[in-house]
């Protein structure tokens, strides 16, 4: 501004020959410029420093107060440990929960509103799900035990959890467990953590299973609100379902009421079917498990109008339940199922079924059919009075019976079921005499013609004739053999030989013997001379045979190892993915094994040695001593070798002798 002119601020000035002064210009001018050193004394200098250091020390008490206090924090923040990581699991989450925490929030709550034992549970509640904020994929738990994410909670907290629900009252209990419902839906929807909910639910539902089909109408009503929200309308089926795991009667009322209606919708077909897989799986050999008639007929409804609007795997594993029903029903029946089986017969389709028209949901009925004949003989009686109102349903009963029979026959009774077949038989023969043949009746009638299927269907067993007849004929052997021993081998003067003697056979019989020593011993000669012949040519002709046999078993191995080695890489490949899971869903769990293994080979492995040493020095001093001595026993293990060997030839020879004897004899 000395110079009169405005000048830009901001941009870079220009040098006198109007060159623009860049930031590398400057830091030259800067280092080529006089330093202090050169235009002050070097005592003035001196002085200067000191001042510095002077007025350094002169600063205010409060500054220096400050700047310590500075250096405190920064040492108290450096010394703190750090914080822990917060849980990853619902596990973790629990377990790192404060049972004192805990234990004060419910006595506050009880001195405070020790007339309200609601809120106590809601505070309860709350706290819980603050404590256990993890996102859960899978709102089922389906991955895990029945009773998770319970079983995952330490003993101590389900205990103080157990014990303020006890002290609420079973009234006030049954309201919390219809609030908290509500309360699962409106939290899962704004995004908020409802594991301590579940938990909640959980545990009053293993107490007090009827509560989970109290207020169906009501709970139908929540599930309808967010069934279109598929996370929320599991959750809420999840928590319907508690009850069933410890009590039947309830786990079934909550699949028929609340978890039937929504069986058509895709994302809970899976979990609807599953549930009452695992329902029929846990209580089908309690005693207390039963089904009644209607309730049967009720489920083959049921299945008959769903099965057909499910995809085909889910279809199918809902009849599989429905043979699991039918299996309760009938092993908790009483002997009286006349009446099941005429409704049952009449279930049938108006058609002959056989083979593949004979789809898996039929065979079930029909393997009703075939229960009410094995625990009910009188359903034969019931049958027989059904054929002409049920021909071809009849029909279909009797070929399942006759393609199943090796299954069927262990348990059927053959007798009123043959009486059964030969009536039926009448009835088709009559049938036929008219001008126009059902061809279902036609199919039928030679079913009953077989006289296989009639024959299989009597109950008496066969004498094993040829079994019998081979033990006579070799007692009667030994008894001649040791008859003609005692008295010294001389067969007319044994007590078989004075009686063929007596009866004037005795000379017969001996040629007889003498003929058939003879000729066998003639076939013997002609064996030893001609099976190396015939064995030569079998070998020729099987030779080529043998060589492909060896081929097709090189190539089948050689395939087998090839898939081996295939399956072996694939183990290899995803054996740390799977333990990185493990690792990751049970922290240490893998180590824990690997450790305990290690040691418990270890352990095996030492006692295994100390047993092998005490047991081998006991028996080399204790038992293998004296005429037990290996040495000695070896010995005498040679020389009864050498003796048989003897034995056998000389036999042999012998043999050889009496056979070119005995050939000779005409």
């Amino acid at each position: 501004m000395s110079s009169g002119q405005w000048e830009v601020v901001g941009k870079n000035k220009k040098s006198q020959n109007g060159k623009v002064k860049t930031k590398e210009d400057e830091k030259k001018s800067l280092k080529n410029g006089p330093k202090l050193e050169d235009v002050v004394p070097h005592s003035q200098i001196k002085s200067f420093y000191s001042g510095m250091e002077i007025d350094e020390e002169k600063k205010p008490a409060k500054e220096k107060k400050k700047e310590g206090d500075k250096k405190k924090n920064k040492e108290k923040k450096n010394a703190e440990p750090p914080k822990p990581k917060p849980p990853k699991t619902v596990e973790g989450a629990f377990e790192a929960i404060d049972i004192a925490e805990l234990a004060n929030i419910i006595t506050t709550n009880k001195l405070r509103f020790s007339n309200a034992p609601l809120v106590w549970l809601k505070e309860v509640a709350t706290f819980l799900n603050s404590k256990t904020q993890i996102e859960v994929e899978d709102p089922t738990f389906s991955n895990y035990d029945p009773l998770y994410p319970l079983s995952a909670v330490p003993k101590e907290i389900r205990n103080s959890l157990a014990g303020v629900l006890h002290d609420a009252g079973k009234a006030n209990a049954q309201l919390f467990f219809d609030v908290t419902l509500t309360a699962l839906a409106n939290d899962m929807s704004r995004g908020q953590s409802v594991n301590g909910h579940r938990l909640l639910l959980q545990m009053l539902a293993q107490d007090y299973p009827e509560f989970c089909v109290a207020s169906v109408q009501k709970s139908a009503s929540l599930r309808n609100s967010y069934q279109n929200r598929p996370p929320i309308g599991l959750s809420l089926l999840w928590a319907f379902g508690q009850g069933g795991i410890s009590n039947f009667a309830v786990g079934l009322k909550a699949w028929q009421e609340l978890f039937l209606p929504v069986i058509e919708l895709k994302n809970y077909t899976k979990y609807v079917v599953g549930y009452l897989s695992q329902l029929l799986d846990a209580h089908n050999m309690m005693e207390s498990t039963k089904v009644s008639q209607d309730q049967l007929f009720a489920m083959i409804d049921l299945v008959n109008n769903k099965r057909n609007s499910l995809p085909k795997d889910q279809s199918s594993d809902l009849i599989k339940q429905l043979s699991k029903y039918k299996d309760i029903y009938f092993n908790k029946s009483n002997n009286k199922l006349q009446v099941t089986f005429n409704q049952l017969m009449k279930k049938l389709p108006n058609q002959y079924l056989t083979g593949s028209t004979l789809d898996p949901y039929y065979r079930v009925l029909v393997d009703c059919l075939v229960d009410c004949l094995v625990r009910d003989d009188s359903c034969n009686a019931t049958w027989r009075q059904l054929f002409h109102r049920c021909t071809k349903q009849s029909s279909t009963l009797l070929d399942y019976i006759d393609t199943n029979w090796e299954e069927v026959s262990l348990k059927i009774k053959k007798k009123s079921l043959k009486t059964t077949v030969l009536q039926y038989k009448e009835v088709c023969g009559e049938a036929l005499k008219g001008k126009k043949k059902d061809e279902t009746v036609v199919k039928t009638n030679k079913i009953c013609q077989l006289k296989d299927i009639l024959d299989r269907m009597t109950s008496t067993r066969r004498f094993p004739w040829i079994w019998a007849s081979f033990f006579l004929l070799v007692g009667i052997a030994g008894l001649i053999a040791y008859d003609v021993n005692k008295s010294g081998g001389n067969f007319p003067k044994s007590t078989t030989g004075r009686l063929l003697n007596d009866l004037g056979v005795l000379e017969h019989s001996q040629l007889a013997w003498q003929k058939t020593l003879s000729t066998s011993a003639r076939g013997y000669l002609w064996l030893e001379t001609n099976a190396p012949i015939y064995y030569t040519q079998t070998v020729e002709i099987c030779k080529p045979y043998a060589i492909l046999s060896k081929d097709v078993a090189f190539i089948a191995a050689k395939k087998a190892g090839t898939l081996y080695s295939n399956a072996r890489e694939y183990v290899v490949e995803k054996t740390p993915v799977v333990l990185a899971a493990i690792e990751q869903y049970a922290p240490g769990l893998v180590d824990n094994i690997q450790s305990y293994t290690a040691s418990g080979f270890g352990v095996v492995k030492k006692y295994s040695n100390d047993y092998y040493q005490l047991t081998t020095e006991y028996l080399t001093t204790k038992v293998f001593i004296g005429e037990w001595a290996p040495e000695i026993l070896q010995n005498k293990t040679q020389t009864a070798l050498n003796v048989t060997r003897s034995q056998v030839s000389s036999y042999f020879h012998w043999f050889r002798e009496q056979v070119h004897i005995y050939s000779k004899i005409p």
